[in-house]
């Protein structure tokens, strides 16, 4: 139920004063995110453990982000999106401090589990947008605060040498993101209005607690199947566990009142197409990363394919894609008020579809990478930006920030099930003795990636749509009714 018709008419709030500080919110996110990734080996040095223990800096952050994102999501339509975000930035906050002080490997994987909410940030900033914002002027705010995600993770990876060349310790390098949440810290509490719809619920907890059990039992045990094989008797048994957890769970929500989750919304034909997607998108997006820089790496002289190429080689490559998906996600809305939504995201997924054919065909020079790379680019950021605003349009107003979350859920499990399956593939074509994956290996990862492209493609092009006309009309900034506006 919702409750969203106001009793006075208060002065609109300023579209911009929302956006504003949101966009300067996923900035901070996106840092923090590409921040600590090429400082690993020095935080590794510094808490004196094993390249493998350190590889649970940041697992353990997607573990918790699998738990917190659906909990504070739905509290979120429930009690405030603001409200859930204050308690987001303020973990997070709390948790990239302690780990600035690297106190201890047992201190500094419980800080990073506090940094988990900051998966979360993204839908909340989507609920609390189009509860104020309506029309295009909603699609381009949400693109906006996307692109500024992905531009963030840039310069965070690009800032983390900067600082650690210039500065003089290993703290104050990792002080510099708690400088970026701060400022966040500030936005949320002072400059960001409160949303005004509510959904009138109780908490499923048995709801919340299966599908958080059943997300990190499940990214475990894709994470032993990335490193011991899907045939190892411990993935097999935790991803059996997860299953029967997640059938257990699917049963509850189906015969409870007030769902953690609609499991029906999530599977129906105004919904589902786009969050099929949501899970093939991530697959690529995250799950080919790896496979993309052992390519490029790989020795030609030894293997018959790659280029040798330096790590500065690699990241020129990754950020070509990165770059260019800032720029679609930042225009996809304007593209979308002459097109329609509907070819925006086709679009989005043919362009990356073809670019991996294309990709399976000619591999053998490093100019057609980049071009590839250039035209992945252009269409993910396309759906990086048309794919969560087309979630807050079809979601009920009071849910907005569950089906954000799912949404974001969804890529993550995408990502994960992907870079779990396509290190098998490149084992399995790995000759006994060596150390790299034949040729095939690669095409085989390529097709996938093409395939979930094209599988992508015919869900978007069949799915119903919003009317262009309603989605497109001018801009709706909704007054805070004085009857139903939570304290804060």
């Amino acid at each position: 139920m919702t409750t969203d018709t106001p009793t006075q008419s208060p002065p609109k709030i300023n579209a911009r004063a929302i956006v504003g500080f949101l966009v300067f919110c996923e900035l901070a996110s996106g840092f923090v995110q590409g921040f600590y990734a090429p400082l690993l080996g020095e935080i590794a040095d510094h808490l004196r453990v094993s390249d493998s223990d350190i590889t649970w800096f940041l697992t353990v952050q997607t573990l918790a982000a699998a738990v917190c994102v659906p909990l504070l999501s739905k509290l979120g339509d429930i009690f405030g999106h603001r409200r859930m975000l204050r308690i987001g930035v303020v973990s997070v906050l709390i948790g990239t401090v302690v780990t600035a002080f690297l106190p201890s490997y047992p201190l500094v994987l419980a800080a990073r589990i506090l940094v988990g909410p900051l998966a979360v940030w993204l839908p909340l900033e989507i609920a609390l947008v189009h509860n104020r914002i309506k029309g295009d002027t909603a699609r381009t705010s949400i693109g906006l605060l996307v692109s500024c995600l992905t531009g963030g993770a840039i310069l965070g990876t690009i800032s983390a040498g900067v600082f650690s060349a210039l500065l003089p310790s290993l703290t104050l390098t990792l002080l510099m993101p708690v400088l970026f949440v701060l400022v966040s810290v500030y936005a949320v509490f002072v400059k960001v209005p409160e949303s005004t719809t509510r959904t009138r619920t109780r908490i499923d907890v048995l709801g919340f607690v299966g599908i958080g059990l059943a997300m990190v039992v499940l990214l475990f045990g894709l994470r032993l199947a990335s490193s011991e094989g899907f045939a190892s008797v411990t993935t097999i048994g935790t991803l059996a566990v997860a299953l029967v957890i997640f059938a257990l769970w699917v049963g509850w929500e189906l015969r409870a009142e007030a769902p953690a989750i609609d499991v029906r919304l999530i599977v129906s034909g105004r919904m589902g197409p786009v969050y099929l997607t949501a899970f093939l998108f991530g697959m690529v997006m995250f799950g080919a990363q790896s496979p993309s820089t052992t390519f490029l790496t790989a020795d030609p002289a030894e293997t018959g394919y790659g280029f040798a190429a330096t790590a500065g080689t690699a990241s020129a490559v990754t950020a070509v894609v990165t770059i260019l998906a800032t720029v679609g996600a930042a225009v996809f809305a304007s593209i979308a008020r002459r097109v329609g939504i509907r070819a925006v995201l086709v679009t989005g997924a043919v362009l990356p579809a073809c670019g991996f054919l294309v990709q399976i065909a000619f591999h053998s020079e490093l100019w057609q990478i980049f071009l590839v790379s250039a035209v992945n680019g252009i269409g993910m950021g396309l759906l990086l930006g048309a794919l969560p605003a087309l979630v807050a349009e079809l979601a009920p107003s009071d849910q907005t920030g569950i089906a954000a979350g799912v949404y974001n859920s969804l890529r993550t499990l995408g990502g994960s099930a992907a870079g779990a399956v396509f290190a098998v593939v490149l084992a399995a074509f790995t000759a006994s003795g060596s150390l790299s994956s034949s040729i095939g290996g690669y095409v085989t990862v390529w097709s996938v990636c093409a395939a979930a492209f094209v599988l992508s493609a015919l869900a978007l092009a069949f799915m119903r749509m919003p009317r262009e006309s309603a989605a497109a009309a001018d801009p709706v900034v909704t007054p805070a009714p004085t009857a139903v506006t939570p304290e804060g």
